[in-house]
């Protein structure tokens, strides 16, 4: 099982989303983590929260940026 750490993730579910509306942010702010989750994925044109409390590990595994034998660790 190989662990990649957070920010590796972000990175690569940003390439990803890179030609789409959408962009991933992490959310700033303990009330607003609260409410929206660390991350959300935002439609950058309508400026539209599409999804919040996104897990990056799952949501990387749907668009295919992490392989099987990955998961995703804390950064140290």
């Amino acid at each position: 099982m190989n662990i990649i750490t957070e920010s590796a993730i972000v990175q690569r579910i940003q390439r990803k989303l890179r030609y789409t509306t959408q962009q991933l942010f992490r959310v700033r702010g303990k009330r607003q983590q609260e409410e929206l989750g660390r991350y959300q994925l935002k439609d950058i044109y309508r400026n539209l929260c599409v999804l919040h409390h996104v897990n990056l590990e799952a949501y990387g595994r749907q668009l295919g940026v992490l392989r099987q034998d990955e998961t995703v660790g804390m950064n140290p």
